[in-house]
């Protein structure tokens, strides 16, 4: 297994951070382990921290808000994370105590990092000079969320328009 130090190095978020940083956000999380099968996060639950996986593997899924029929799935798997890639997930809930977007579940038996919003917030008052590489990756990564949001609307919609004979 590789150390948390390697790990964060390839965690998109983390990445602009030298090695004294990545120490300080680590002394500010907490292990968390689930078993395979468990649910990590819970769509539409509120959540206000971000995890960070160690070990595992875990599938991300989304309810379908419209079913037509008992055999339409009731969810869409949307990825599959290996912990060896460099994953984090949950950011949003480090500037916004929201409903949580999709369901998480552990495929295999995982070990996380958990690191709050409140811990997150003491770390940028604390050393803003980090607190703004981690909040400029973070506002990267909900940029790119938003405009595959955007586009996945417009695939849609045109479809629709198509399917209707638009």
């Amino acid at each position: 297994m590789m150390s948390q130090s390697d790990l964060f190095k390839k965690i998109f978020l983390f990445q602009d951070l030298e090695e004294n940083e990545i120490q300080q956000v680590l002394k500010r999380t907490h292990p968390r382990n689930f078993p395979a099968g468990e649910a990590i996060l819970q769509e539409g639950e509120t959540g206000d921290s971000l995890f960070i996986m160690c070990q595992g593997e875990v599938e991300i899924t989304k309810a379908l808000t419209l079913v037509l029929d008992e055999d339409t799935p009731k969810e869409k798997v949307m990825i599959r994370l290996k912990a060896e890639d460099g994953v984090c997930f949950g950011e949003m809930a480090l500037l916004e105590n929201e409903a949580r977007s999709a369901t998480v579940t552990a495929l295999s038996d995982c070990s996380l990092l958990e690191l709050d919003q409140q811990d997150f917030l003491a770390l940028v008052q604390e050393n803003p000079q980090m607190g703004a590489k981690i909040l400029l990756r973070l506002a990267q990564m909900l940029s790119r969320h938003l405009r595959k949001s955007n586009q996945d609307v417009v695939k849609l919609t045109t479809a629709l328009a198509i399917a209707l004979g638009g």
